[in-house]
């Protein structure tokens, strides 16, 4: 007799993120974050070079 191998395959969840409602949103916010931390980086560095 053969094994039987049953592969029980579920549905992934695609849960929403903890805030924002959904992942458009979050990557929205990560996005701009970025974004603003780079300009902020920027400055800084440019105030600070002879």
């Amino acid at each position: 007799m053969k094994p039987e191998n049953h592969i029980v395959e579920e549905p992934l969840e695609i849960d929403d993120p903890p805030i924002l409602g959904n992942w458009k949103n979050m990557y929205l916010v990560v996005l701009v974050l970025h974004s603003v931390l780079i300009i902020c980086f920027y400055l800084i560095s440019r105030a600070y070079t002879y």
